[in-house]
């Protein structure tokens, strides 16, 4: 039995997917802002503070974000961007392949790195060092997990990790992965991120 839990600050959003919800899944429990023990699934809508809160307090529980400007987020197991194709939705949620294989509480590998997101560490079964990187690191190198083996050129990489923020340019692009490269690929440790026809793509 599927047991949600739906947090929103747009009510009318809410109801709506709580109504399709329950017409397309006839056993699902869904509850409206809080949690009980019983669960297994966070469904929340945009509000980066109700996502971090959901995120932080539930960490074993499934958590997928509804948003307009993000594609990914180290703080959900799935982001779904809107507008998004409702149907699909509902039919991966009554089928059980809505979320991915990587939960945001485990870990992402590549060659004889461990990413841990939510911790936001890095190891290398080589060296077995443990880094710390930032969120903006954490959020490049799952955006190119999720895009793997494509490339993805400067541009893309700003408009999905960097939201085309004001002070975002290709040289930041550039910096950044320089950056994190320098960091990771240290004591002969294979390549993570490798420069491809003006872009970049991880490294498995």
């Amino acid at each position: 039995m599927m047991n949600i839990s739906i947090f929103s600050n747009n009510s009318p959003f809410a109801e709506d997917l709580k109504t399709q919800i329950t017409l397309r899944l006839s056993d699902a429990d869904i509850d409206m802002g809080v949690v009980y023990e019983k669960t297994n699934l966070l469904l929340v809508d945009e509000d980066e503070n109700l996502i971090r809160d959901a995120a932080e307090k539930y960490k074993d529980i499934p958590v997928v974000l509804f948003s307009a400007t993000k594609d990914v987020s180290n703080l959900a197991d799935l982001v779904i961007k809107k507008p998004f194709r409702l149907n699909k939705f509902l039919e991966d949620l009554k089928n059980n392949t809505l979320l991915p294989k990587v939960r945001r509480k485990e870990c992402i590998n590549i060659k004889e790195y461990k990413l841990f997101p939510v911790k936001k560490e890095i190891t290398s079964t080589l060296t077995n060092d443990t880094l710390k990187l930032t969120e903006k690191e954490i959020d490049i190198i799952k955006y190119l997990y999720q895009i793997a083996p494509k490339t993805a050129s400067k541009e893309e990489m700003l408009e999905n990790v960097w939201e085309y923020s004001a002070e975002a340019t290709t040289h930041t692009v550039e910096t950044h992965i320089y950056r994190l490269r320098q960091k990771v690929e240290k004591d002969g440790g294979s390549q993570l991120i490798i420069t491809e026809n003006n872009g970049y793509r991880l490294n498995i």
